[in-house]
Parts: C-alpha cells; structure tokens; sequence
C-alpha cells in the first residue's frame, strides 16, 4: 500500500511552520551562548572547577572541559612533516539472518596506508572474519547486531595496533567516528570482553606513540554548549529543561574557524570518562577542514598522549587538512575514505559468502537451505547494499 500523501502534505506543512518557529529561538538561544563563550573565554582554571564541582553533584554529566587553551583559540594548520605514515581502518558487517539460506554473520575490515611524498604506492588490505555455532550465541541468545557492530569497532582499533608495530614514526591512524565506544547493553560480559580489548588495543598504540584519531564528520554534540550552561542558573537541569538545548557546538565553531584551523583542545567529561584512565583519557578539538566557499567542521577525538604532546597534535592537525583536501569539492580524509571503499559489504558479497557456505554444507551431506517463507514473500531481491 502506498503512503498516505494526503495526510503528509497536512503534516509536511506543520514541519515548515514548526522549522520557521524553532529557527528564530535557535537565534535567540546561540547568541546568548556565543556570549557567554567569549566572556569566558580565558577562564580555564574557573570553569575546570565549574566542570569537576557539577561532576561530582551530576555522575551523568556530559561535557567538554577545557584544558589549558582558551575557548576562543584557533590555530591554523602547520606544515605536514615528512616521513609520515598514514593508515586508516574501517569496518562493516554482515548482521545474522534467521530467515536467510544459511545462519552466519561476518566482519569485515578495510587498511588502507599511504606514505605521503614517498615513491611507495598506497597499500590495501582486507581482513574478513566469520562468525557461526557458539560465536554467534549469547547466553541471551543470539547474537545482537549492537554487539557486531562493537566487534567491528574493537577489530579496527586492534588492526591498527597490530599493522603499526615497529614502524618508524611519525605514524598517523585514523578510525570514522568518536574513538570513545558507546554500545548498549554495556553491563553484558561480551561488552566487557570486547571493552578490554579495546583498551589493551590504545595501549598498545600508546606505547608504541601511535598518533591515533576518530574523525566525526558533521559533528552534532553540544559537549562545549552544555559546558557553558553550567555557568547559568540550575546549569545541571535535566535535558529537558537545558537552556541551550538544540544548539550544536558547531555553531559556535562555524563562524570562528578559518579554513584549515582548529580549536582548542578539550578533554571530555563523561560517565564513562573512568574507563579511559591515564593517557588513554579522551579529549577533543574541532576542526574545519573545508575551503573559504565551503566550511567542513569536524570533531576530532584524540587520547591524552596526543593531546598533551605539541608536536603530535600539530602532525595530525596537518595531516587532516591535507588529505581532506585531496577528496575534492567534499572535504573529507581521503585515507578514511579509502579505508571505507575496501571494508564495505556487498549485496553480491553477502550472496557469494551464502553460495561458498551452502556448497560446503551440501558437499558435507547436508540438504540445500532455504529461505524462510515470510523472507521469500518479501522479496528482498532489489537491495544493492548493506
């Protein structure tokens, strides 16, 4: 059956008129907090209390801290050094199916490393890994795609640590997205398990001084803006009653970043910011690697062994306006675009992994699976992606 175009066209006009609304107060709501940004701006040491006072009264509190420069700092992009290698991973998946031919689930991982300025073409590597019998099984059952797509994110981190050891540096590693895992249910032993992989994987990379970044394209945290709201009245008021609610921290970024300049560097102020400890501790900076035309703000999150280190900062910081510049009219780090094109799944993958399984199965005795009858009156056959 076909949408009810009649009654979303009465809808469809109630969102213009609530978008024209909601407009004038976002204006309203960002000038007061581009006031207070700038009225605090060199007020590192008051608001790192503000910040750790309303941690202790909020356990849930989620913000930026700053760190030692101001808010309004911005920086524009130093030279890139040479001699960098550069190697950027990605993950995609192939989530269990009930109702498919065959019961199995795959992850998939995309390396994709690039010396700049050398003679040495780029390198491409793939790492499949098939999930089937107790792999695929919980002791809630079976597996959830959540806690796939956690092992996904788990493999990159441990891919990098592996590929990196022993490489002169500087070596920049790149991941899509914050480096701080967030997967639900977090209390579940499989969660716990990948966790600690996870951190054994930073470590790792930390020792072997790793210059390693998740890159958040098209950021929509607010982790500056509810930093600023703890210096209003009842600052810790539930999300419902924030008085920025609604503002993005790269609104006030849009208009202060330059091209190929970055902000200041935050450290993040989470529930979960005791699971990152030490040098793993995770911070932040904002980044606008587009051109004068087009502004491309990114959120950039590094550990604290790149944070507190000058020199590493400045080589990522130089490496990212670099290669985003490479992708054209859309700025985005060619590495990880690269890194994207190797890890994604097929539909005609997924369909060759199900003929390879069924082969081996019927060569085993086994009789020819099926579909169930509810996937084959779907007729899902259309799909081109996962």
């Amino acid at each position: 059956m076909p949408l009810n175009y009649l009654a979303l066209q009465r809808q469809i006009k109630q969102y213009g008129e609530s978008a024209s609304v909601q407009q004038r107060e976002f204006t309203r709501k960002l000038e007061e907090c581009r006031g207070l940004f700038q009225q605090h701006a060199v007020e590192i040491i008051d608001l790192q209390r503000l910040v750790e006072e309303a941690a202790a009264r909020n356990k849930g509190l989620r913000c930026a801290m700053p760190v030692s420069e101001p808010l309004d700092f911005h920086a524009p992009a130093p030279s890139a050094p040479a001699g960098r290698t550069i190697i950027a991973a990605d993950g995609s998946q192939i989530n269990p199916d009930p109702h498919g031919e065959v019961l199995f689930a795959l992850v998939n991982t995309g390396i994709f490393t690039l010396k700049p300025g050398s003679s040495e073409a780029p390198m491409i590597e793939t790492r499949s890994e098939l999930l089937f019998d107790e792999t695929l099984q919980t002791p809630n059952g079976m597996i959830s795609e959540d806690l796939i797509a956690l092992m996904r994110d788990v493999r990159e981190r441990e891919v990098l640590a592996e590929v990196t050891r022993n490489l002169p540096p500087p070596v920049i590693t790149l991941t899509d997205g914050p480096l701080e895992l967030y997967h639900e249910p977090r209390n579940d032993k499989q969660f716990e398990s990948q966790f600690e992989k996870y951190i054994n994987a930073l470590s790792e990379l930390s020792l072997n001084q790793v210059i390693t970044a998740g890159y958040v394209d098209r950021p929509r945290a607010d982790l500056v803006v509810r930093m600023l709201e703890l210096l209003l009245p009842q600052g810790d008021a539930q999300p419902q009653q924030r008085p920025f609610a609604g503002i993005p921290d790269r609104a006030l970024y849009e208009t202060l970043l330059q091209p190929g300049e970055r902000s200041a560097v935050f450290a993040v102020q989470s529930s979960s910011a005791h699971s990152y400890e030490g040098r793993k501790a995770l911070h932040f900076f904002y980044l606008n690697c587009g051109t004068a035309s087009r502004s491309a703000l990114a959120r950039v999150e590094i550990p604290r062994w790149v944070a507190e280190d000058e020199t590493s900062l400045n080589t990522l910081h130089a490496t990212l306006v670099e290669q985003s510049r490479q992708a054209g009219a859309s700025p985005y780090p060619y590495p990880l675009l690269r890194a994207h094109e190797v890890a994604v799944v097929k539909m005609d993958d997924r369909e060759e992994v199900i003929r390879m399984l069924e082969r081996e199965l019927v060569e085993r005795g086994f009789p020819p699976g099926s579909q169930s009858f509810k996937q084959l009156n779907k007729g899902f056959q259309d799909r081109k992606r996962i």
